[in-house]
C-alpha cells in the first residue's frame, strides 16, 4: 500500500501554499460561523444528532451520528461547524495527495486543485455545514485513494486485501451518509470493465469488502425494514414531482451549477467527463471521469422531473478537479487558455467578494424578502418571540408551514415539538405526528414564504389572526420580517398512496 506521507514537508513550497490556503480558508469560514444562524439542512441534520436512530426519513444516519458526537457539548452554531470544517479540510488534504499522485509532472497541481475547489461559491457555503455530503465527500475521496493502491497490487496478496477492505468500509461510510453514494458503486465497475481487471472478482479481498459494505449498511436496512421501507420509497418519489421531463428544468440545473462552480471548472471538467473516454494517453483523467460522470447524469437526467440542488453533485467536481487543473496547464502556453482562465477566476472571485462580505456584514440593500443571506438570520430572536406568546396563550403548540421552516424553529426551540402544516409526509411526522383536530397554535413564518397562511384545505387551520412581526434587521437594513400568528381549527391531513399505509403518521414522542 502506497502510504499517504506528510504533505507538508519544509522544503515543499507546493504543499506548504496548499496547508496556508486551507487553513486561511477555514478560519474565515469559522470567523463567519459564529455570526450565522443555521441553515435549513444544518438545523435538520443537527436535530437528527438530537434524536439519534438507526437511519432516518430522507437520508442514511451517519451525519445524525456525527452531530450527536457534538450536541452533548455545544449547541451553538458556531460549535455545531467545527466537525464539518475540520472534515473538509480533510477532504482537501485527501484531494491534494491524489490530484500529486495522478498527475506527478506538474509539481503545484496539489496546489492549484485546492485553489479551484475553494474558490467555488458552493464549496465556500458548504465547508462549514454538516450535511450528508460532508462526509460523502471524505469517504469517496478516500476510497479513490485505495482503488489507486490496488491497482498496484499483487492478486490474493496481503496487501490486496488490506485495499479491499479499505475499499469496503470507505464504501460503507458512504452508503451510511448518502444514498447517492450507489455512484460509486457504478464506478467500481465502470473502472473495471473499462480497464479490464476482471481478475478482480478471483480476488478473495472484493467478496470480503462486499461483506463488510453490507454489515455496514445494516442499521439502514433494519430501520427500515420497520418503518415499511419508508427511504427508499420517497427517493423513488423523489425528483419527480412532474409527469413529464422537461428541458428546461434540465438546462436550468446545469446553470445553477455553472453559477457555483465556476466556468473553468464546469465547461473543462464536463469536457474531460465525455472526452476522456476516446483517447487512450488519458488514463488518469479517465479514472476520475468514471467516479464523477455517473453522478453528473444522475442529477441530470432527473432535473428534467425536478430541478436539482447544486450540492447534491459536488463530489463529482470534486473528482474531475485535478483532471481540469492538468487540462489547463498543458495548454498554458496558448492565449486562449490563459484568457478562459482569466475569466473564469474573475468572475468566481468577484461572486466570491460579493457572498463573502454579505455573509459578514448585510450591507448590501435588496428588494423586499431578496435578501440571499435571509434564511441565516433571526430565527433564534423570532423563536423566543413566539415562546414568549406561548406563556400567555396557554401554550399553545408551535407549528411551521414546511419542513424547513420546522427545522429552525424546532432546533431553536429544543426540546419544544414543532408541527408542520403542510401535506407533505416527512421526517417530523416521524418524530411528532399531530396534534388532534381543532387544536390552535402558534404559526411562525419568515416573509419570504406565503402569507397570510393558507386555511381551508388539509393539513392547515380554519383561521388565522396576526399576532405580532419581528424584522431582523442590521442597520437600517430590514434582512428578514418574521411573523407570528394565532391560529385555530388545525385539520390534520389525510395522507394518500404509500404514505397513507404507514403506522407511524399519526405517531407521537
Amino acid at each position: 500500500m502506497k502510504p499517504m506521507t506528510s504533505a507538508f514537508s519544509p522544503l515543499d513550497r507546493p504543499a506548504r501554499a496548499a496547508f496556508w490556503l486551507v487553513l486561511l480558508v477555514s478560519v474565515w469560514h469559522l470567523l463567519l460561523a459564529g455570526q450565522l444562524n443555521l441553515s435549513v439542512d444544518e438545523a435538520h441534520y443537527a436535530l437528527y444528532g438530537l434524536k439519534p436512530d438507526w437511519s432516518y426519513f430522507d437520508h442514511p444516519p451517519m451525519v445524525g451520528w456525527l452531530n450527536a458526537l457534538m450536541v452533548p457539548f455545544t449547541h451553538s452554531d458556531f460549535g455545531l461547524r467545527i466537525l464539518p470544517a475540520t472534515l473538509f479540510a480533510l477532504a482537501n488534504w485527501v484531494l491534494y495527495k491524489l490530484a500529486k499522485r495522478l498527475f506527478p509532472s506538474f509539481n503545484w497541481i496539489g496546489f492549484w486543485t485546492l485553489a479551484l475547489v475553494n474558490s467555488a461559491i458552493m464549496f465556500q457555503l458548504l465547508s462549514i455545514s454538516m450535511l450528508p455530503d460532508t462526509p460523502l465527500m471524505l469517504a469517496g475521496l478516500m476510497l479513490l485513494w485505495h482503488l489507486l493502491n490496488l491497482r498496484e497490487a499483487p492478486l490474493n496478496s496481503g496487501d490486496s486485501l488490506k485495499n479491499w477492505l479499505w475499499i469496503g468500509f470507505w464504501l460503507g461510510v458512504a452508503a451510511l451518509s448518502k444514498y447517492t453514494a450507489i455512484t460509486l458503486v457504478l464506478s467500481l465497475l465502470l473502472v473495471m470493465l473499462v480497464e479490464k481487471r476482471f481478475y478482480w472478482l478471483k480476488d478473495n479481498g472484493l467478496w470480503l469488502a462486499v461483506a463488510l459494505t453490507a454489515l455496514m449498511i445494516t442499521p439502514v436496512l433494519y430501520w427500515n425494514a420497520t418503518h415499511d421501507w419508508i427511504s427508499f420509497l420517497y427517493q423513488l418519489n423523489h425528483g419527480q414531482h412532474h409527469d413529464q421531463w422537461d428541458w428546461l428544468r434540465a438546462v436550468n440545473t446545469q446553470l445553477a451549477q455553472l453559477g457555483v462552480y465556476s466556468l473553468a471548472l464546469f465547461v473543462i471538467g464536463l469536457w474531460l467527463m465525455v472526452s476522456s473516454w476516446f483517447q487512450a494517453h488519458r488514463e488518469n483523467a479517465r479514472l476520475l471521469a468514471a467516479f464523477s460522470l455517473p453522478i453528473i447524469l444522475l442529477f441530470a437526467l432527473n432535473s428534467g422531473y425536478e430541478m436539482s440542488l447544486p450540492h447534491w453533485t459536488q463530489l463529482a467536481w470534486l473528482f474531475i478537479s485535478p483532471a481540469v487543473v492538468y487540462w489547463l496547464w498543458r495548454r498554458w502556453q496558448y492565449k486562449t487558455a490563459r484568457v478562459f482562465v482569466y475569466v473564469s477566476s474573475a468572475i468566481t472571485l468577484a461572486g466570491s467578494l460579493a457572498l463573502n462580505s454579505q455573509l459578514a456584514v448585510p450591507w448590501m440593500p435588496f428588494p423586499a424578502n431578496g435578501n440571499p443571506v435571509r434564511e441565516l438570520h433571526g430565527w433564534p430572536q423570532a423563536v423566543a418571540m413566539a415562546e414568549s406568546f406561548q406563556n400567555d396563550q396557554q401554550q399553545p403548540p408551535l407549528f411551521a408551514a414546511n419542513w424547513s421552516q420546522a427545522s429552525r424553529i424546532a432546533w431553536y426551540a429544543y426540546p419544544q415539538p414543532v408541527y408542520v402544516t403542510d401535506n407533505r409526509f416527512d421526517q417530523f411526522d416521524l418524530w411528532y405526528g399531530n396534534p388532534p383536530a381543532g387544536s390552535e397554535g402558534l404559526l411562525l413564518v419568515p416573509s419570504y414564504e406565503d402569507r397570510p397562511p393558507e386555511t381551508a384545505r388539509p393539513g392547515h387551520f380554519q383561521h388565522c389572526q396576526p399576532l405580532a412581526v419581528m424584522p431582523a434587521l442590521h442597520g437600517d437594513i430590514t434582512i428578514v420580517t418574521y411573523h407570528l400568528y394565532l391560529c385555530q381549527g388545525f385539520q390534520p391531513v389525510q395522507y394518500s398512496g404509500w404514505a397513507a399505509q404507514l403506522p407511524l403518521v399519526q405517531a407521537t414522542e
